[in-house]
């Protein structure tokens, strides 16, 4: 090198000029966070890490190992979702950060994050978030206040419609309570008879509902709940234990009541469904994730319009709590429950062959900065996951409803705790088993012989000659493994 170049050189790099490197980053977004990400997040890139964004969609999330395998050596930071984070970890795709990091960067890294254990293979942390999500409930404040106000009136209805399904009634100490943030399943199936039996523009019907597709999102519902009923990891994949039949004697219940409405299994309805049952008046009460807030309540840029007719309507909860629906001799619920379901998300995985692994993990730091959270939160409807952002949610979203949301969503991040879909590589296909168990128990109302009044024993019956042998005959088919 010549004595020229060299002064040149090292001008640029005092005069902070130094030359841009890229950044290949593979991501899968909606498409209009997808513009945010490449046009604005990539501006603030090149402007302070000096690095050229080149974002590379992919749609299909198990294509994210062919995709990497394809550009081996040339990919820099990789989108994960977190259903897909362990097995791809396992297969040895993503890099320590201990392999590249300090352990005072590292050190710092797990300060600045909330929940990066859940990112960790063995003990090494291999993962940075990106969001996180989780389900909460919500609902028309001005529904539950009716519901609240009239609920004694309806007292010895709900009663007498539970005492069919348990022999029992509402437990011996029930009370409506005023927040949802209390409610357990005694309380969401008594406003929601409530509010089925009473008239509202001229007319009356259930207006609670869940998803009903047959997709993810509606397994996921359901493995919620048997985790909700104390359930674990191995219930859930061996579809055994009294969690996976509590769990369907109250979606049971709720159906065979008129609690639910049935439009969520007739037209299969996903999340944009329920958005309209919103609007339309035929849903009081749902669970949502982050991104369906932002979608009901609207923000008015980034085609979020809205789906309540009152936006201050919208009320959001932490997840009710789980119990049995059988009481005891007490009658209290048989079994307690929790608020607890599982954790999703995204994160950001480094590629083992990524090409200057410090690069990539800049490039993540500033993509998750707290001013680069603060931005895409408030418009994606994303849980922040640095604990920057999380301790002053108020002041930094304004204190209005997008600071309601994630305080209630960072409540409920801490009911989960540590609780995630497992990580066996076969979940896919016994989740679809719960799609099938749901159709015929809820749908095909297949709850007792004749069909009319959900029975416990039936229903356990079903689930054990029905699903339990072809979930074990999947992980036999594996790895065998119930984890």
């Amino acid at each position: 090198m010549n004595k020229k170049m060299l002064l040149l050189l090292s001008a640029l790099v005092l005069n902070g000029c130094a030359p841009h490197r890229n950044a290949n980053v593979l991501i899968s977004m909606m498409p209009d966070q997808e513009n945010y990400f490449k046009n604005e997040v990539g501006a603030s890139l090149k402007e302070q890490v000096r690095a050229e964004l080149n974002a590379i969609h992919y749609s299909d999330q198990d294509s994210i190992e062919f995709e990497m395998k394809n550009r081996a050596g040339k990919v820099s930071l990789v989108k994960v979702p977190f259903d897909k984070s362990r097995s791809l970890l396992k297969k040895g795709l993503f890099k320590p950060l201990d392999s590249f990091l300090s352990q005072e960067e590292l050190k710092q890294f797990k300060d600045d994050y909330l929940l990066t254990s859940l990112g960790t293979v063995g003990a090494k942390s291999c993962l940075i978030p990106r969001k996180f999500e989780t389900r909460i409930a919500v609902y028309c404040k001005s529904k539950v206040a009716d519901a609240v106000l009239v609920w004694r009136d309806y007292k010895d209805s709900v009663d007498q419609e539970l005492k069919k399904y348990n022999g029992y009634g509402l437990p011996a100490n029930f009370i409506l309570e005023a927040d949802p943030g209390e409610w357990d399943y005694f309380d969401v199936f008594a406003a929601g008879w409530i509010w089925a039996h009473t008239t509202y523009d001229g007319k009356h019907g259930p207006k609670i509902a869940h998803r009903a597709k047959r997709y993810s999102g509606t397994s996921l519902r359901l493995v919620d709940r048997v985790f909700q009923l104390k359930g674990d990891s191995t219930d859930v994949l061996s579809m055994s234990g009294s969690s996976v039949a509590d769990a369907l004697l109250w979606e049971a219940a709720y159906a065979a009541s008129g609690v639910y409405n049935p439009m969520m299994w007739e037209e299969r309805w996903d999340g944009s469904g329920i958005w309209k049952g919103f609007a339309a008046g035929e849903v009081f009460y749902s669970f949502m994730t982050q991104l369906d807030c932002f979608f009901l309540h609207g923000t008015g840029r980034d085609n979020l319009n809205g789906y309540f007719q009152n936006p201050d309507d919208m009320g959001v909860a932490v997840m009710p709590a789980g119990c049995s629906l059988e009481l005891d001799s007490k009658g209290m619920p048989a079994r307690e429950g929790s608020r607890s379901i599982t954790t999703g998300g995204w994160w950001w995985g480094i590629p083992y062959d990524a090409p200057d692994p410090r690069l990539s993990f800049k490039v993540a730091i500033h993509i998750t900065s707290n001013t680069t959270q603060i931005q895409e939160c408030n418009r994606f409807g994303m849980i922040p996951v640095r604990k920057d952002v999380l301790s002053d949610m108020s002041m930094l979203f304004g204190g209005g409803w997008v600071s309601e949301i994630y305080n209630v969503s960072f409540k409920q991040l801490m009911n989960n705790g540590h609780t995630v879909i497992p990580g066996n590589p076969h979940f896919g296909e016994v989740a679809a088993l719960y799609l099938d168990l749901w159709d015929d128990v809820v749908v095909n109302r297949n709850w007792s012989g004749d069909k009319q009044i959900p029975q416990m024993n039936y229903i356990k019956e079903v689930i054990r000659n029905g699903y339990a042998p072809k979930a074990l005959q999947i992980l036999r088919g594996g790895s065998g493994s119930l984890k």
